[in-house]
């Protein structure tokens, strides 16, 4: 419809300009709190640099909201600067119609986002992390199996990896392989669970091998503690936080949770936030709409701009407050995930209509 391609046109250019630039200066904020740890180990300015790029994509990613609500404010505010919105509702054309085609030509950048943020972003990170961790610390290391870290003659191999308070650190599916003087294996280890504490690990539900060259004697024991030469603030910095991975390694790291009743609420936040991400995107393009309408006989770009950058990170700041209370409470994750994006929807229509 030409109705669609106009706004599409206007629109678009506008998302994808203010994404750029907005991603540029987190990337240089990024850049300039790295500076620190350069000379750290091997951690050279090249190595900065190829770590900072990697996670372009998923800057790009968390950027994408607050870059529509702008884009489209901005494309939305020039169409009406030239009457082209005045021209459309003459024509017949309603103000919630035109909102949609902003919510539409969003949605096709939207889709870049979820890609780069689904596929390319978690991947990216996790070299990234890996880069940081080879270049930083000897003996720290992530694969397709997950967190491989060196602790005196063991070796410890986890599926997922829980950072809660500063030193307080829990490793999930957990093998450990412990070797001898001559780096013969004599020891394998599986745990549900392995928690930090101190200077030693304490496992529950683990199943322990003891090899000889005579034989291989098992037992499975409910918890078990084993001295660790480990610093916790090492794994919590080259770990790849929830916030970084994809939904799929979310919702199955929740599964896993679930089946060795593990505590998996930092996943559980981070999984349900991914889900309704999109609709919080699109549901922000759709509330910033009326206030585009608003600038028809007056106000700059600057005005526009200013004005979309206020309602992006003002519901930035009231969603996150709203996330931080239910992980406190421990309930309503799904309620508070949700619920914003209708609120600003029935808003939307409620200006709209009585504007009309």
């Amino acid at each position: 419809m030409r109705l669609d391609r106009l706004i599409l046109k206007a629109v678009v250019p506008a998302i994808l300009l203010t994404w750029i630039v907005f991603t540029s200066f987190d990337v240089l904020l990024a850049l300039l709190n790295e500076f620190d740890e350069v000379g750290v180990g091997e951690y050279d300015l090249t190595r900065m640099l190829q770590v900072t790029l990697l996670t372009i994509p998923r800057r790009l990613y968390a950027m994408f909201s607050t870059a529509a609500v702008v884009g489209t404010m901005l494309g939305l505010g020039t169409l009406a600067a030239r009457s082209e919105l005045v021209a459309l509702q003459a024509a017949g054309v309603t103000r919630a119609r035109i909102a949609l085609s902003g919510v539409f030509a969003a949605g096709t950048m939207l889709l870049v986002a979820l890609f780069l943020g689904e596929i390319v972003g978690p991947r990216a990170d996790r070299m990234a992390s890996d880069l940081t961790a080879q270049a930083k610390t000897a003996g720290v290391a992530f694969a397709g199996s997950g967190l491989w870290l060196r602790d005196g003659k063991a070796v410890w191999n986890a599926k997922s990896i829980v950072v809660g308070a500063p030193g307080q650190l829990e490793l999930w599916d957990v093998w450990r392989y412990e070797f001898d003087e001559d780096a013969r294996l004599n020891e394998v280890v599986r745990a549900e669970r392995a928690s930090l504490n101190g200077n030693e690990f304490r496992l529950s539900g683990m199943t322990r091998d003891a090899l000889s060259t005579e034989k291989v004697a098992s037992e499975r024991l409910d918890a078990y503690s084993v001295a660790t030469k480990l610093d916790p603030g090492v794994v919590e910095a080259h770990t790849v936080r929830p916030r970084q991975q994809g939904t799929r390694d979310l919702y199955e790291t929740m599964r896993y949770a679930r089946i060795n009743q593990l505590d998996a609420l930092v996943f559980e936040s981070a999984f349900w936030y991914r889900v309704f991400y999109p609709l919080i995107a699109l549901s922000l393009c759709f509330a910033i709409a009326p206030f585009a309408f608003t600038q028809q006989r007056g106000g700059g770009a600057g005005k526009r701009l200013l004005i979309g950058i206020l309602f992006g990170v003002t519901f930035f700041f009231m969603h996150r407050t709203l996330i931080n209370l239910a992980e406190t409470e421990r309930q309503g994750l799904i309620l508070v995930n949700a619920l914003p994006p209708v609120l600003l929807v029935v808003w939307a229509l409620w200006r709209l209509r009585r504007a009309s």
